[in-house]
C-alpha cells in the first residue's frame, strides 16, 4: 500500500488534515503532498506522532508493514519510539524537564526540536553542552540526548541540577559510598555530588550538527 492510500486511510477513519499535520508536526500542505503521491516518504518522528495521536501503528505508516493498528503489534504495553525528534532545552529548563517536555502528546510545543537516533520515552529530552569542562570529548556547542528514565550507573555521564537552579553535565563516579562529579577537562576539580544537587538524567547520545 502507498503512502498516500496509508494517509488516506487516516481520513476515512474521521481524522483532519489539520489532526493529522498537527500530530506529524507537519504543515498541511505536507499532508496534501502525501495524500497526492508527490511525497513517498514518512519519517519515523512524524509516524511517531500519528500513531500517538491516532492509535495507527506508526511502522506501517511510514513503511506499510506489520499491522495497522497499534494496539494490533503486541500484547504489552507500549514502548519506547524507536528514534524521533525531543525538545531541545536549556539549562535552567533541564532541570524542571516535567513542565517542558511530554514526547507522547499531540499537543503544540513551541520549543526546537532536534532529530536523534535513540529511543524516545515520554521525557527524552536534548541539551546543548556550554563551557569546556567536559572537553575534549563533549565540545562546547554539542546537543546532547539525556534520557530522566534511566538509573545512572558509576561512569555514566549525567545531567544534574545543581543549587541554583540550573544543570551542570559531568560524568558520574563512585568511590566507596560516595559519588563525586568529574569533569573530563582537568583544568577543573572533581566535586562531590552534594545532598542539594539532584540527577536528572544520563545522556545517551550526542547529535551532531553541522547546520
Amino acid at each position: 500500500m502507498a503512502l498516500k492510500d496509508r494517509i488516506q486511510a487516516l481520513l476515512d477513519a474521521g481524522f483532519t488534515r489539520t489532526q493529522i499535520a498537527k500530530a506529524a508536526k507537519k504543515s498541511q500542505s505536507a499532508v496534501t503532498q502525501w495524500l497526492s503521491g508527490d511525497t513517498k516518504e514518512l519519517k519515523s518522528d512524524s509516524a511517531a506522532g500519528i500513531q500517538a495521536a491516532t492509535g495507527f501503528n506508526a511502522v506501517w505508516l511510514a513503511t506499510g508493514h506489520g499491522p495497522k493498528m497499534a494496539t494490533e503489534a503486541t500484547n504489552v504495553a507500549a514502548g519506547p519510539n524507536m528514534g524521533g525528534s525531543v525538545p531541545l532545552l536549556s539549562s535552567v529548563q533541564a532541570g524542571n524537564f516535567k513542565e517542558f517536555v511530554n514526547n507522547f502528546s499531540s499537543a503544540d510545543n513551541p520549543i526546537e526540536h532536534v532529530p536523534t537516533s535513540v529511543p524516545v520515552k515520554q521525557f527524552t529530552f536534548a541539551l546543548r553542552v556550554e563551557g569546556d569542562s567536559m572537553e575534549p570529548d563533549f565540545k562546547e556547542g554539542m546537543v546532547i540526548i539525556v534520557e530522566p528514565e534511566l538509573d545512572p550507573l558509576p561512569n555514566d555521564f549525567v545531567i544534574v541540577k545543581n543549587g541554583n537552579e540550573e544543570s551542570t553535565f559531568k560524568q558520574l563516579v563512585k568511590d566507596g559510598s560516595d559519588w563525586y562529579l568529574k569533569p573530563l577537562n582537568d583544568r577543573y576539580p572533581i566535586k562531590l555530588l552534594a545532598p542539594d544537587m539532584r540527577i536528572v538524567g544520563v545522556v545517551r547520545a550526542v547529535e551532531k550538527r553541522f547546520r
